[in-house]
């Protein structure tokens, strides 16, 4: 796993046999002088994992001066450890208020999964990114996907349908087109905002709400 911190983001990824996929990553997000670059790898790193993050270190150093790098390692064969060793690094981010990119494109299984599981352990958000293997394109989604939930409450069912038929919508809308009270809606819908499942926006003088990823993919379970 990488961890590059700079301003008020962070890039984490996992680190194995390929350089390639970390290079882009950092080639997309960017680092300036100042900013740090955590790398963690999993133990005994092998021939092929140190040649990679030679090559890094290499490229960070070449076209990123200034930058501080720092490698760790991950006892992965031994759960428990590994987990509170990514953890700690991982709530000291969250302390901070970062936004996080999660990227979990490289690297052993055992370290992807520990890693998952810190992040959901720990409470983690921001974005999950993971290289497409032919290196054409990448996909992106919220890290509270990854949160542990239960089914849709029936009740949120009908509100979460009418928010995304409507791609966005007012309160005032959104209980005419469910037909239930204002207060009622109100009530519903503001548990749903505390539970990740809907935003909103203010636009003028009204709140549109939108329904998030991790609401519209619940929908199709």
């Amino acid at each position: 796993m990488i961890v590059l911190v700079f301003g008020l983001k962070v890039l984490i990824l996992s680190l194995g046999f390929d350089e390639r996929f970390a290079i882009r990553s950092i080639l997309r997000t960017g680092l300036s002088r100042g900013d740090k670059v955590l790398i963690f790898t999993a133990e005994p790193i092998v021939d092929k994992a140190e040649k990679a993050l030679k090559i890094i270190l290499e490229f960070l150093k070449k076209y990123f001066e200034g930058v501080e790098c720092e490698v760790i390692s991950i006892p992965t064969k031994d759960f428990e450890q590994s987990i509170s060793i990514i953890g700690e690094q991982l709530m000291n981010l969250k302390k901070l208020g970062q936004d996080i990119i999660l990227n979990l494109s490289g690297g052993m299984r055992s370290l992807i999964i520990e890693l998952i599981i810190a992040s959901i352990l720990v409470g983690l958000k921001g974005i999950v990114e993971v290289e497409l293997e032919n290196l054409e394109g990448y996909l992106n989604f919220p890290i509270d996907i990854l949160k542990m939930r239960t089914p849709l409450k029936e009740e949120y069912k009908s509100i979460l349908n009418a928010i995304i038929e409507a791609g966005e919508i007012n309160l005032s809308q959104l209980s005419r087109k469910v037909a239930m009270a204002k207060s009622t809606t109100h009530k519903i819908v503001k548990k749903m905002i505390e539970e990740g499942l809907i935003e909103y926006e203010k636009i003028g003088k009204e709140y549109r709400l939108k329904a998030k990823t991790i609401a519209k993919l619940l929908t199709k379970i």
